[in-house]
C-alpha cells in the first residue's frame, strides 16, 4: 500500500502512474485567496507542481491495483510480492570419532 497526504487537493489534482518497478504521483496545488473590505482589494495566488517516484519490491504485481482519495489522501493498493526467506537452518553434526578437532575446522565441517 502507498499513502500520500495531499492536504488541499482533490483526486482532480494527483496524477498517478503505475509502472512494474515505482509508483509515480504527480500534480499541481492551487491556491487561490481574495480578500476585499474597506476599500481594498486583495488577491493571492500560489502554486507549485509535485513529482515523486516511489520505488515498488521486484515482483509486485501492479496488474490490480486500485486508487482511493479520501479527506485529502490518495491510497494505492497492489499485491505484494510474496516474502522469500533466504536462509536456511543447518544442522550441527558431531565429528566422527577419531578426527582430531582441527582438521574438522579445516574440512569446514566445524564452524
Amino acid at each position: 500500500m502507498v499513502r500520500a497526504a495531499l492536504p488541499g487537493l482533490t483526486k482532480d489534482d494527483v496524477q498517478v502512474e503505475l509502472r512494474d518497478d515505482a509508483v509515480i504521483l504527480r500534480g499541481e496545488r492551487r491556491q487561490e485567496h481574495e480578500q476585499q473590505r474597506d476599500g481594498y482589494y486583495r488577491c493571492e495566488v500560489s502554486q507549485g507542481s509535485f513529482y515523486r517516484e516511489i520505488p515498488l519490491p521486484e515482483g509486485t504485481k501492479t496488474d490490480n491495483a486500485t486508487a482511493t482519495f479520501r479527506d485529502g489522501v490518495l491510497e494505492i493498493t497492489m499485491q505484494a510480492p510474496k516474502e522469500e526467506t533466504r536462509g536456511r537452518q543447518l544442522q550441527i553434526q558431531d565429528a566422527p570419532a577419531g578426527q582430531p578437532q582441527a582438521k574438522a575446522q579445516a574440512a569446514g565441517t566445524n564452524r
